[in-house]
């Protein structure tokens, strides 16, 4: 028996249904957003005078793929009957479907037939296909090809602008200044130039003007520390004023009888609160050391440095108690100890001589870097995405000024509907004001915009889940957007809805805030009911030998798998992780348990052995002087050389190998067994030696390799698509049939992986949780949760856009500097973002369970000597690290407080949720049959 979804669900579903508004919908994991957009989209076929007036846009072509899908499928239905058990939202669909499909008849567009008059596509393909329309206005003349990696274009672009400070001219000061500002370090500018141009898009073609004059970036940082000083004045409670400045007067006096230096003193005198303004500043740095540690967290214990020194020594008998007190009400005012923490990280007022000059400079080098940028795209004859985009808006134009094409898109153009909407970035905002720059309130022409912002996890693609919340507070720059929002959870048992709404609760932040993309959680309500046992479960392992919980972590994971299958046999059961590397233990344990799994993107495609010969044998046709390719070639499976056979054949010979393979006595030292696969091998490597420099080398590379049998030595069809993948990608890096640079081959191959396993079921499933996102599992395993990845790249400057307008910007701190407080207060602002998106990953992977959630992770404990132990509390930037109130709690149910003498004490379980609290030594794998062939 199911519940159903609630009243205000089903009008908001309606209500989304009108052909006549624009709206915004925020739909919460497993609400049915796929489904209400193809109802909306059946709903206008109903309406328009021509399918292509209604362009609906997503982000990913498998996404793109399946709405069209659907829509093609619900019109092929609404011919047939519904089953008498089919649900209300089925038979609404089958209804939309029949306006729809009378529609087409009327109007004979006879899209089941004809189905390119349905619109539905990627924002690339579109941007694509606007720029084919204009391809002068775009600035890229013919349609260039699209590069996936563009990154060894940025470093030829960079490269080249450095370069510029040969000329001379006004082009070589900036270019001087910012290389005396890096030590002269040419591969390190750029670097840090490439990394700029990857990410032009935030910056280049910005509406900045005046902006960028240090007045005015100057008056921004002024502004900022006023902000964060006025959020501690205006958060401390005004009860606790008199006694803090009694406790400030106290400290204050007893350094001074000390002797003592302390910033605290500038505090003497203080009455009340200090100013906001810059004459507090001062002032507050002082009250906020004072109360808050270097680490954020509140000041429990004040001893003689902070001006109470013990009563043996002359303090009053009872301050450090008065202290603590004080610290204790201040707990209760929500965001103090975060406003006094930011006070310890306050940016400068102003840049020194030589940070201006070093910003200017920066200023001034990226566009050059990014006009050399054009001219390398010209030359290659290809682009990346993000020059597609700018295309596209360039092909637009404005309201003020617009193109043909704009003018031609606004006539035909009437309803545009848009997929995934918390994952826009800057770029495809301006696509979408651009699009609807002539629209009138009320003219017939609507946007529909459908997302999550609590599952906005691709800042690394440059989505920014603050244009999501300015849509749903502003609406676009022409467009009016009514605001929806879906409830309902048709994905996930009660159990888990409810762990989510009280978890999450505690995760995410209190408020929304665009500025630190800070989205707070939107309840859901259950639409099935609860299954019997636990539905969420904590899996925490207290051990601080990290290998040693590794292993057990792994062990477990191969456990709950098993369980999984034999609770559900029809289910699917996913193991979601945060990062590839992450898997480092868990799929050698699933392939020994003979647990066969499909791993989507997980395998490097250049740790594969079938690769790796490939790629030795590319590199032995392109420089015969390679010694390592070509014994790697002899030493692979279609010879299989033993390594005293290589060491006979090669090891005191100093000639290439291609030479010894022509010395016959020299052949003749190999074992007799040997000789004859050996021999084979050399003729087949001189034949394709000989035809170097004719043809391509790919060509070559693949003649050689079928001639050896390598489609013979591969376990099967998903390494023979790996084969033509690599194959392809050396197209890619071939210069006039040869390869020029073998590290450019390796960094080709960084971003590809091995194809999954097609023949394994489809009942275990591995990736990533940014793969995950959209799909769902009976059962959601997520381990390493207390693991981090490695940090991101430094950018050669940093920026922040306020709400108010202004600008904040760094450059990178100098060579040999320690630090630079202005970029490292917008490196904090970059990583309280980057922190609110690890919580939302969170979010995404427990939402993808149906029916059980394991969450698995390593707590770090420190041992005491009175026995017992404490708990670490885990790192800020991992995932176990946001959701540690959460677990925490569960351990305090489980074990007498944080402090466990027996950490693998357990206690009965929350109804919802239960914790394991494990010692990996204690943990015995059962061995058993595989859960399937």
């Amino acid at each position: 028996m199911t519940a159903r979804p609630s009243v205000a669900d089903a009008r908001v579903r309606e209500d989304a249904l009108d052909p006549s508004r624009s709206f915004v919908v925020q739909a919460p994991a497993g609400a049915g957003k796929t489904g209400l957009l193809i109802q909306r989209y059946l709903r206008l076929l109903a309406v328009v005078r021509r399918p292509e007036e209604i362009l609906a846009i997503t982000f990913t072509r498998k996404a793109a793929g399946e709405m069209k899908r659907r829509v093609l499928e619900s019109l092929q239905a609404a011919g047939r009957d519904l089953p008498d058990d089919a649900s209300d939202n089925e038979r609404r669909t089958h209804e939309l479907a029949r306006e729809a499909l009378d529609r087409d008849a009327d109007r004979g567009w006879r899209l089941t037939e004809n189905t390119a008059r349905l619109r539905i596509q990627t924002i690339d393909s579109f941007n694509a296909s606007l720029t084919r329309q204009m391809p002068v206005l775009a600035r890229l003349g013919w349609q260039p090809g699209l590069v996936e990696d563009a990154r060894e274009l940025f470093h030829e672009a960079a490269v080249r602008t450095l370069a510029m400070l040969e000329r001379g001219g006004e082009d070589a000061a900036p270019i001087a200044r910012l290389l005396e500002h890096l030590d002269g370090d040419q591969g390190k500018a750029a670097a840090l130039v490439a990394g700029m141009l990857a990410r032009r898009d935030q910056w280049l073609g910005r509406e900045w003007g005046g902006l960028l004059e240090r007045h005015a970036i100057e008056a921004a940082f002024r502004s900022e520390r006023e902000r964060i000083l006025g959020n501690a004045r205006a958060l401390f409670p005004a009860a606790a004023v008199p006694r803090l400045c009694a406790l400030v007067a106290e400290a204050v006096s007893n350094l001074e009888e000390a002797g003592l230096e302390s910033a605290l003193r500038d505090c003497k005198g203080l009455e009340d609160l200090p100013h906001a303004g810059e004459d507090g500043a001062r002032a507050w740095a002082a009250i906020g050391a004072l109360l808050v540690k270097t680490d954020g967290d509140w000041r429990v214990a004040v001893t003689r440095a902070q001006g109470f020194p013990a009563k043996k020594d002359g303090g009053r008998d009872g301050a450090k108690k008065d202290y603590e007190a004080l610290v204790e009400e201040l707990r209760a005012a929500p965001g103090l100890r975060q406003s006094l923490a930011d006070i310890a990280i306050l940016p400068p007022a102003s840049f020194a001589q030589a940070q201006w000059e070093a910003l200017s400079a920066v200023i001034d080098v990226l566009p050059r870097a990014a006009a050399q940028l054009l001219v390398v795209f010209a030359e290659r004859g290809e682009v990346d995405h993000a020059q597609i985009a700018a295309g596209a808006v360039q092909a637009l134009g404005d309201e003020s000024d617009p193109t043909d094409l704009l003018l031609a898109l606004d006539e035909r153009l009437s309803h545009v509907l848009v997929d995934e909407f918390q994952d826009t970035s800057r770029s495809q905002w301006n696509l979408l004001a651009a699009l609807t720059a002539g629209w009138q309130p009320d003219d017939g022409r609507t946007v529909f915009a459908v997302g999550d912002p609590m599952q906005s996890i691709y800042r690394f693609r440059e989505a920014d889940v603050g244009l999501f919340l300015r849509a749903w507070r502003e609406g676009l720059p022409r467009v009016r957007l009514g605001q929806l929002r879906l409830e309902t959870n048709f994905r996930s048992q009660r159990g888990i809805v409810d762990w989510v709404n009280e978890a999450f609760a505690r995760i995410l932040p209190g408020r929304d805030d665009e500025s630190e993309g800070a989205v707070t959680l939107a309840r859901s309500s259950a639409f099935h009911d609860p299954l019997p046992g636990e539905a969420v479960s904590w899996h925490l392992f207290a051990e601080e030998d990290r290998e040693a919980a590794r292993e057990a972590e792994a062990a477990r994971v191969v456990e709950l798998a098993r369980t999984a299958f034999a609770e559900r046999p029809e289910g699917k059961v996913a193991i979601l992780v945060r990062n590839r590397t992450h898997l480092d233990r868990i799929v050698p344990a699933l392939r020994e348990a003979g647990l066969r799994f499909r791993a989507v993107d997980i395998e490097p495609l250049a740790q594969r052995q079938g690769i790796r010969d490939l790629v030795a044998l590319s590199r032995a046709l392109s420089h015969p002087a390679d010694r390592a390719a070509w014994l790697a070639v002899l030493r692979a499976p279609w010879c299989g050389l033993a390594l005293a056979d290589l060491l006979a054949l090669a090891g005191d010979d100093e000639r290439t190998v291609p030479e010894i393979l022509a010395d016959g006595a020299r052949v003749a030292a190999v074992a007799p067994e040997t000789r004859e696969r050996l021999a084979r091998v050399a003729a087949i490597a001189v034949a394709a030696l000989d035809r170097r420099l004719r043809g391509t080398l790919r060509e070559r590379v693949e003649e050689a390799w079928l001639a050896l049998g390598g489609p013979a030595c591969l376990a099967g069809e998903a390494d023979l698509e790996d084969a033509e993948t690599f194959l392809d990608r050396l197209d890619a890096v071939d210069e006039a049939g040869d390869l020029a640079d073998c590290a450019r081959l390796e960094e080709h191959l960084e971003d590809l992986f091995g194809a999954p396993d097609l023949e394994a079921p489809e009942r275990l499933q591995v990736m990533t949780i940014h793969k995950a996102k959209g799909l769902q599992f009976s059962t959601v395993i997520v381990p390493g949760l207390d693991r981090v990845p490695r940090a991101g790249d430094t950018p050669l400057f940093r920026w922040k856009a306020r709400t108010d307008g202004s600008l904040l910007m760094a450059p990178v701190k100098a060579a040999g500097q320690d630090g630079e407080p202005a970029y490292d207060y917008l490196k904090t602002l970059d990583s309280r973002e980057e922190g609110h998106e690890i919580e939302r990953l969170l979010y995404v992977a427990a939402t993808r369970a149906e029916d059980r959630l394991h969450l698995l992770g390593r707590v770090g404990v420190d041992a005491k000597k009175k026995g017992g132990a404490d708990l670490r509390v885990p790192p800020p930037r991992s995932l176990l690290g946001k959701a540690w109130e959460v677990a925490k709690a569960h351990v305090d149910r489980s074990l007498p407080g944080t402090r466990a003498a027996s950490p693998a004490a357990v206690a009965a379980p929350a109804p919802a949720t239960g914790l394991r609290w494990i010692r990996p030594e204690a943990l015995q794998v059962r061995v058993a049959p595989p859960a399937f062939p």
